[in-house]
């Protein structure tokens, strides 16, 4: 079985750089469903499946390098960002051959944790052609909520014990997660842990707010969006995920300000939200009763909260006496580090250190200065979106990045690095924004030529609103 996957992979890989528009769609829907083909369908072959999307954009990249249209597309002026992508690139290299590494394959481990789906910030606006093919993914892509949610619920109401409760790795009935003293599972979905599925449920409602910010919030032909909306906070709440919930709601501000606020008819668009956030607390309050009654006994729990939240921000301070300039090298806290390590004590060249955010672990694994360019890259990107989101002259364009937004701004804390659901939403989501930056500065240029033109505005071929996958404003 593990040859006839590896030559399979093999024929993907060579697929994939000759449709390599149609490989990165299938890579990010295969992120979805790699947990359930690892913990039900090919148990025995977990880490050829692990890399299974990895063929597919690793097949795309190097199509993507060959065809010739890349030529001619317009990347946005984003000095900072591509400066601190270019610096951070070589400072990961530098750290592979880091000599407090225990081998060299810890090192090309970390760097592909590292780098691996950042060239989706490239590729990606040039799979899209133009706003009805960007439209038509997301509206189809968002349909997903409803199989995972569904199997979410299926694990929520199943034991502990039952085969849909299992994970990636093989675990006892102990180590199943529960809500505390609650009957109930923390669900994973069709991902292999419950961090995976967390980042699969806060980028589906990012792209969900992206299909209703551009409609604004219209109920008409959104019946199913909000559905998979519903859907979606549904499984946040079997999931006992706090961090997703808490900080949906620390950014919601800045939607409503940005999406609302200073669109036009605000008055309207904020009252169809009102409406369709009550209908769906409502929804949730009834037929998702006792996910809402776990989740809220673990909200309240004794444990420390706030050092949960704080951690990411103290957690590098506390590591750099550890990591001294250089680091440990990087990939050196992997959890999959150990697969490469056989016959090491598992994590012992890391000594006493032994951080648990994502935000320690870089520092302790880079250093002070390959932390600061980390960290200058997610918030250059937050800058660059919201930059985008200001001036973007289409609602369309502005929905993608604002909602974008939202993702990155709870990212900069987040695991970017070490949660890969979460490393390929986040690079997917910013080739994202620069194709609405690239679809925009295109509908600008025809809008201008059709007025050098003289053609009459109601026939110029600019989408002035949402697509018609999306359904037009009135």
């Amino acid at each position: 079985m593990r040859l006839f996957l590896v030559l399979l992979g093999v024929a993907v890989a060579v697929w994939s750089v000759r449709r390599w528009r149609l490989a990165v769609q299938i890579g990010i829907v295969l992120l979805v469903f790699e947990g359930a083909i690892r913990k039900w369908l090919l148990p025995g072959s977990q880490d050829l499946v692990y890399f299974a999307k990895d063929v597919f954009f690793l097949g795309s990249y190097l199509g993507f390098l060959q065809a010739r249209e890349r030529l001619r597309l317009r990347y946005p002026q984003a000095p900072v960002l591509y400066a601190g992508l270019a610096l951070g690139a070589a400072v990961g290299l530098f750290e592979v051959f880091n000599p407090r590494l225990p081998n060299f394959l810890v090192g090309l481990l970390g760097f592909k944790a590292y780098f691996l789906y950042v060239p989706l910030l490239f590729v990606v606006p040039a799979v899209f052609p133009d706003d009805l093919a960007l439209a038509r993914f997301l509206k189809r892509y968002v349909l997903l909520a409803f199989p995972v949610g569904l199997l979410s619920i299926a694990q929520f109401f199943s034991p502990p014990g039952s085969i849909l409760n299992t994970y990636a790795q093989a675990t006892d009935l102990s180590s199943i997660s529960t809500f505390g003293s609650s009957k109930f599972v923390r669900t994973t979905g069709t991902f292999s842990y419950i961090s995976g599925y967390t980042s699969f449920l806060l980028a589906m409602t990012i792209l969900l707010l992206m299909i209703l910010t551009a409609t604004r919030w219209r109920f008409k032909r959104n019946l199913a969006v909000y559905a998979a909306l519903g859907t979606t906070m549904l499984g946040m709440l079997m999931s006992g995920s706090r961090g997703p919930i808490f900080l949906l709601a620390l950014v919601f501000p800045l939607y409503w300000w940005l999406a609302v606020v200073r669109e036009k008819q605000s008055g309207k668009t904020f009252v169809r939200l009102l409406l369709g956030l009550g209908l769906l607390a409502a929804g949730l309050s009834s037929a998702g009763e006792e996910a809402v009654t776990a989740f809220s006994q673990r909200a309240s729990a004794s444990e420390d909260v706030s050092s949960r939240f704080t951690s990411p921000f103290t957690s590098p301070v506390d590591m750099l006496p550890y990591a001294g300039p250089l680091g440990y090298g990087i990939g050196s806290t992997h959890q999959a580090a150990t697969v490469v390590t056989k016959g090491i004590v598992p994590y012992s060249w890391l000594g006493n250190a032994a951080p648990e955010s994502e935000s320690g672990r870089v520092m302790l694994e880079l250093g002070p200065v390959g932390f600061l360019l980390v960290y200058a890259v997610r918030l250059a990107l937050a800058l660059f979106t919201l930059r985008q989101a200001l001036r973007l002259r289409t609602s369309f364009h502005r929905a993608v990045a604002i909602s974008a937004l939202l993702f990155f701004l709870i990212q900069i804390p987040g695991g970017v690095v070490f949660e890969v659901t979460a490393g390929v939403y986040y690079w997917f989501l910013a080739g994202l924004v620069f194709l609405a930056v690239r679809l925009d500065g295109e509908a600008a240029r025809v809008a201008a030529a059709g007025r050098a033109a003289a053609v009459p505005v109601a026939r110029m071929p600019v989408p002035v609103g949402a697509p018609a996958a999306l359904g037009r404003e009135g």
